[in-house]
């Protein structure tokens, strides 16, 4: 598998080099979350989004530091106000460059 890893393991980046095996982990895991929080109530399953959210972006200042998760942070945002639809869950999102 060709990915540079941080030296903390949460960030990747990407080529194009056996993604498939990157992206089938990826969706492992989706599923696994997805299938975990079909027990959560229905009162409590419109907080699920911004919880997970939150969960990320502590584990990334915690593990990248504040400056590189603003910046990985920042290039998501760019990604999503740029893009004509959601980015696709069974791909990584390109997070490479910010569009002008």
């Amino acid at each position: 598998m060709n990915a540079v890893v941080s030296h903390r393991c949460l960030t990747r980046v990407m080529t194009d080099d056996d993604r498939g095996v990157e992206v089938a982990q990826l969706q492992s895991v989706m599923h696994r979350i997805q299938s975990s929080l079909r027990d959560v109530p229905m009162a409590q399953r419109e907080y699920i989004a911004n919880a997970l959210l939150n969960l990320a972006v502590s584990r990334m200042v915690k593990q990248e530091g504040r400056s590189l998760t603003a910046s990985i942070l920042m290039r998501l945002g760019d990604v999503v106000a740029n893009s004509d639809s959601p980015p696709a869950p069974e791909r990584a999102v390109d997070l490479s460059r910010i569009d002008s």
